[in-house]
């Protein structure tokens, strides 16, 4: 049977949901930030009504997912008539990057979101293949003292420049906010989670700390990271992953 995730008959159910914002959200995933950090930043900032589900028995509901893997996403309308769910970190992204209107409001704008956001994900990719996903203690170390001497001041050094050139006002593409300011927030705590202030400060990088200064202040995300679910799951990633 199809999963409800994959079901071509529920593509005008998409069609309809996928233009409004007025929807309910459960977002299924552990109790930490990892995959689930940048969908929950972006209903946070869009100020959506959603609910984290964490799951208490993984190994039996495992075989629920269509890849046998979380987030899974569901949306339901506004009347509760129709639901529908997605399924993978970067596809529930890119869908409610899309929604709230942080996708970029023209296809210039779009490549230039897609565009950015890609150079942060590989680095973020750096991270699991050097850090997060290394078990052995030596490996870690090595990992971990590559990406600050190398993957880090690079990325960095472009980023900086071309926020720089666009005005440092806090923001990629134009003056809104975009799912590449939301990624580079991420990567922020990334980087600081294993280096401190010594590579990214206000002082040392203003036009990247303005993105996360920015994002940071948004008032439905200050509502947000001052309830004790997120101060839950800051905690958890802190302990697992090195990094709030």
């Amino acid at each position: 049977m199809t999963h409800a995730t994959l079901d071509n008959s529920q593509a005008p159910v998409f069609e309809e949901l996928g233009a409004k914002r007025d929807s309910t959200f459960v977002f299924k995933y552990f109790g930490l930030h990892a995959l689930g950090a940048i969908s929950r930043m972006i209903l946070s900032a869009a100020n959506a009504s959603f609910t984290n589900e964490i799951p208490t028995d993984w190994a039996a509901e495992k075989s629920q997912a269509p890849f046998g893997v979380i987030p899974i996403l569901t949306e339901t309308s506004s009347d509760g008539s129709k639901k529908i769910q997605i399924a993978e970190s970067d596809a529930i992204e890119r869908y409610l990057a899309k929604k709230f209107g942080f996708a970029g409001d023209n296809v210039f704008e779009e490549v230039m979101v897609d565009t950015y956001s890609s150079n942060t994900k590989a680095l973020m990719m750096q991270f699991s293949a050097k850090v997060f996903g290394v078990k052995d203690p030596e490996l870690k170390k090595e990992g971990k003292a590559k990406l600050i001497a190398e993957n880090i001041p690079t990325w960095i050094q472009y980023h900086e420049r071309y926020l720089t050139q666009e005005g440092a006002n806090g923001h990629y593409v134009g003056n809104k906010l975009t799912l590449a300011d939301i990624k580079t927030v991420l990567a922020i705590n990334m980087v600081q989670g294993i280096s401190g202030e010594d590579l990214i400060s206000q002082e040392k990088t203003p036009a990247l700390w303005k993105v996360k200064s920015t994002y940071d202040s948004i008032p439905s995300v200050v509502a947000v990271m001052a309830t004790e679910e997120y101060k839950s799951l800051s905690d958890r990633n802190l302990s697992i992953l090195g990094y709030c």
